[in-house]
């Protein structure tokens, strides 16, 4: 009653959209970390084979793990700069998904079902941008305007 008297308003719930955003966030950062912890203990087979480095896929899910996990709790704890962040990094991550599938794809096999993985990634980056442009998710990290 004292914040209300002096201005503040009550931070608004955390919409289901961000929730949701959140854990789906979270899941890839735990795909990138099973990446990292499986290449780290294969390494060594995975280096006899010939193709995609170990250190790469070291790599990559070291930062999927690094750039996930903050992102997910931003979007849970409704930070400020995590919606702006999940726009930025939805579009880097379908466009890093698109470019490993077709440059680093070793057969014409995995590119079969291509008309499904392109409307899969539009369908959630559209789902992403859209929950992220909605009045209680803005308000939710702050940022509506009145």
């Amino acid at each position: 009653m004292e914040l209300q008297a002096r201005g503040h308003q009550p931070r608004p719930r955390r919409p289901r959209l961000v929730t949701l955003l959140a854990l789906m966030v979270l899941s890839i950062a735990i795909i990138h970390l099973i990446r990292l912890i499986t290449t780290l203990s294969i390494w060594g087979f995975l280096a006899s084979l010939p193709g995609i480095s170990p250190l790469y896929l070291a790599a990559t899910g070291l930062i999927g793990v690094l750039v996930g996990l903050p992102l997910a709790w931003g979007l849970w704890r409704g930070h400020p700069l995590a919606r702006k962040a999940m726009f930025v990094l939805a579009a880097i991550y379908a466009f890093y998904y698109w470019l490993e599938r077709l440059a680093l794809s070793a057969s014409s096999n995995s590119l079969m079902n291509w008309p499904f993985a392109t409307c899969l990634t539009l369908a959630l980056v559209i789902f992403t941008f859209g929950s992220l442009s909605l009045r209680d998710v803005k308000a939710f990290f702050g940022e509506v305007h009145e």
